[in-house]
């Protein structure tokens, strides 16, 4: 399966996806909250299968009614390679409809509150019986991917491997504790002015020879793994490098498609299906 993803174009990778099924669920949260996800079933419900929590970035779960495509995208390649995916709605559930024109100050939804939703997310996976309680995963999308960078530092059970597109990593360089406790990679951009890639590389080499693996794109912008659309500035973003200037988002397929590979090669060596 691996040698055919590596040979896989972007386009093709996209195909791929379009088979992919989902079941609205509830789940218990953090809090007494209720969260609302999407959940697919992986492929063989008679073998106990992997399964991967995905975390939506600042502009929610939805969009115009629907999963989110770059969700439902990566969810359908998880389903193709025999996963359960689990996509929790930590916004929606919560009254939240986005949070990228939101300071950071200002958050109703933060950052350590969306891993707390992960855990929860992994603890309903664990209890699923075409799921195998000990290989479950996690990977985020900018805000959700700070988030998975904080879970990845708490210890939980069933939790074994991590991945993060473009997080920010200003907040787990803050916390000199911080240090991951399954293996994570992180996918970012060297242009990328909105969740900057400095405070990525600093907590890298602050954890020397530890499990966070960092893979830089040069000329690379932000949400550079969503297809379609052209290099454009968001001037309705207070965050970023240039605060109040907007910040720069951007397809970059070759980019993109050299970061799927490398996250499904890290879930399958940590997942042991190599």
């Amino acid at each position: 399966m691996h040698s055919i993803l590596r040979s896989c174009s972007w386009g093709l990778l996209l195909l791929v996806s379009l088979s992919s099924h989902a079941e609205p669920v509830t789940l218990a949260g953090p809090r007494g909250a209720t969260l609302r996800a999407e959940y697919f079933a992986p492929p063989d419900g008679d073998v106990a299968a992997p399964a991967v929590v995905l975390l939506h970035g600042c502009e929610g779960m939805v969009r115009r009614g629907q999963l989110g495509p770059r969700y439902a995208h990566m969810a359908g390649l998880f389903q193709e390679l025999g996963y359960a995916v689990l996509i929790p709605d930590s916004f929606g559930s919560r009254g939240v409809r986005e949070q990228c024109t939101v300071r950071p100050t200002r958050e109703k939804v933060t950052v350590a509150r969306r891993a707390d939703d992960a855990q929860w997310a992994v603890a309903w996976l664990r209890t699923r019986g075409e799921v195998d309680a000990e290989r479950i995963g996690v990977v985020g999308w900018a805000h959700g991917g700070a988030a998975a960078l904080v879970l990845a530092g708490r210890q939980t059970d069933g939790l074994v491997v991590a991945a993060a597109f473009y997080p920010g990593c200003s907040a787990a360089l803050k916390d000199k504790r911080y240090r991951t406790k399954v293996p994570t990679l992180m996918l970012s951009g060297e242009s990328d002015d909105w969740s900057l890639i400095e405070p990525c590389r600093e907590l890298v080499e602050r954890e020397g020879e530890g499990m966070l693996h960092l893979v830089a794109y040069p000329l690379t912008y932000h949400e550079f793994d969503v297809p379609g659309g052209e290099l454009r500035v968001r001037r309705d973003v207070p965050a970023g490098r240039y605060p109040g200037q907007g910040v720069t988002l951007g397809p970059n397929p070759e980019a993109a498609a050299d970061a799927y590979r490398r996250l499904f090669k890290w879930f399958s060596r940590w997942q042991g299906r190599d």
